[in-house]
């Protein structure tokens, strides 16, 4: 049963029996007294809540918003997650932020260059709306809606109709330097300036193995090669037949599952397959193909929530831009099971991939790196990642061949951290180190510091250290961190230039 959240009537701090003050867990809707935003990438989600854990005293609340669907409770938590709690008291966290309460709000809508443009200019942009009115407690974590626009959005520069938020600090898939136009950069706005640029604190935190992926309906035993993976995301190959004849029955046609532009994801695999921003020379790159390129094109609706534009992936190749990598894996999951796909796109338009449209599971592909790992398991969920240069299904987590011959390079952690799998980015976090004097909506934004630079260094220290990235798709960078020191750190690196070779250090 759904229970409307009401605030609790009780104080931060609760008085004990010696007349001593004791520290409590804040009410869920509080006023905090450090408000810290996060937008970008979703790389770090999966290990948000290690974090918080180890800043906040036991207790401490969550945050997730509701997808546009508060009755659905199965769809929370793609765009937004948030934590509220008590700063630990202990010796691992900076004197100045003990025993502090704070809101950590961490946005993932839209991927990663929302870490770095929107950072560098101080604009406002959608976010979690925390308060007792919008949010529901359901299993133990609070569904909320969003408030504000995001840029290229009507009203959005108007102050008095935009009520966003401003983020503290942001974090990319890759370096700031890579979200370039006309692939990289997010809907409705411009790559940044020089000078903005040159607002940005920038730091390397790890490194991130990405991985191709496919619906179950693709064979374990076909070779999914780089060549013909990149062909397949670039729409020269828009039939299944063309990449193993032997299927050529059922859903032949490709179906892409990307993110949308401004993706640090989809950055990385406009890298690699690409070749963009990288290239050099004249005809140096191949665009990447775009939702528009979806052979049905729009079939009807309206682009509301209650009457989106559909699209029929059974005329033919379709192309699905999705928001969010929660968003690539339903997409993948409709695809193999018939079940209509619906996302809110980055023009604020609502869609839906008609899947249902066959009794056969339609053969995709999709962009999304290693962390979706926890959620690959091709028993439950119709998508699996694959061997590249190769035939096979991988187990991250296991780092075993799950079906298939297992020939080609696996994504495995191992081979990451020895350089022989090379479809790795590393990831940045960066804040504002000079001031906006006047964003789009008027405000004047200083450069981060005091309380929130403390917890945001405290917060980067922790996403960078080894003992945070003992997940099977992350390392510590080198030379920052020693691999013979710990069996988490990289030994190559390309000193957060993803355009440069890897160089080998140990």
């Amino acid at each position: 049963m759904k229970m409307k959240a009401i605030a609790l009537a009780c104080s931060a701090v609760g008085v004990i029996a010696s007349g001593q003050v004791a520290a409590q867990t804040p009410a869920p809707f509080s006023a905090p007294e450090l408000k810290v935003i996060l937008s970008g990438a979703t790389a770090p989600d999966n290990f948000l809540v290690q974090i918080a854990t180890g800043l906040f005293e036991a207790g401490f609340h969550r945050y997730q918003d509701n997808n546009g669907t508060a009755a659905n409770f199965g769809d929370d938590g793609r765009g937004y997650n948030a934590f509220y709690g008590r700063v630990k008291t202990d010796p691992t966290v900076p004197a100045t932020l003990r025993g502090r309460t704070v809101l950590f709000v961490k946005r993932s809508r839209g991927g990663s260059v929302w870490g770095v443009n929107p950072v560098a200019r101080a604009s406002r942009i959608e976010t979690l709306d925390i308060t007792s009115s919008t949010c529901v407690l359901e299993a133990s974590i609070y569904r909320c809606s969003v408030k504000g626009l995001d840029p290229g959005l009507p009203e959005y520069a108007n102050p008095l109709v935009n009520l966003g938020e401003v983020s503290d600090f942001g974090v990319s898939d890759v370096e700031p330097a890579m979200f370039k136009g006309p692939f990289n950069v997010e809907f409705g706005v411009q790559q940044l300036s020089n000078i903005e640029v040159a607002r940005l604190e920038v730091k390397p935190v790890n490194a991130l193995s990405m991985g191709i992926v496919a619906t179950n309906a693709v064979p374990a035993e076909t070779w999914l090669s780089r060549s013909a993976y990149g062909a397949m995301l670039s729409g020269t190959y828009q039939d299944w037949s063309q990449v193993d004849p032997s299927i050529n029955s059922g859903n032949t046609q490709v179906i892409v599952c990307r993110r949308v532009q401004g993706s640090g994801t989809q950055t990385s695999y406009n890298w690699l397959f690409n070749n963009f921003p990288c290239q050099n020379s004249f005809g140096g790159l191949v665009p990447p193909s775009r939702m528009t390129d979806s052979v049905s094109g729009i079939t009807g609706g309206t682009g509301t929530q209650l009457n989106p534009f559909t699209i029929d992936p059974t005329a033919g190749f379709t192309v699905v831009e999705n928001p969010g990598s929660g968003n690539v894996r339903d997409c993948l999951r409709s695809a193999q099971n018939n079940l209509d796909h619906n996302f809110r796109g980055d023009d604020g338009n609502w869609y839906r991939v008609q899947f249902s449209n066959s009794t056969e599971p339609f053969r995709a592909i999709g962009t999304l790196s290693g962390d979706s790992a926890s959620s690959a398991n091709p028993n439950q969920n119709g998508w699996s990642f694959r061997y590249l240069d190769g035939a096979g299904v991988f187990n991250i987590n296991t780092s075993t061949l799950a079906a298939g011959p297992g020939t080609g390079m696996a994504p495995s952690k191992a081979n990451m951290i020895d350089g022989k799998y090379d479809f790795m980015v590393e990831l940045t976090m960066q804040y504002r180190k000079a001031a906006v004097d006047r964003n789009d909506q008027g405000d004047s934004v200083p450069a981060l510091s005091g309380l929130k630079l403390a917890f945001v260094n405290e917060f980067i220290k922790r996403a960078g250290d080894p003992a945070f990235n003992a997940s099977p798709w992350v390392a510590a960078l080198p030379p920052t961190f020693d691999p013979t020191s710990s069996p988490n750190v990289a030994k190559g690196t390309r000193f957060g230039n993803t355009c440069s070779p890897m160089q080998m250090l140990f």
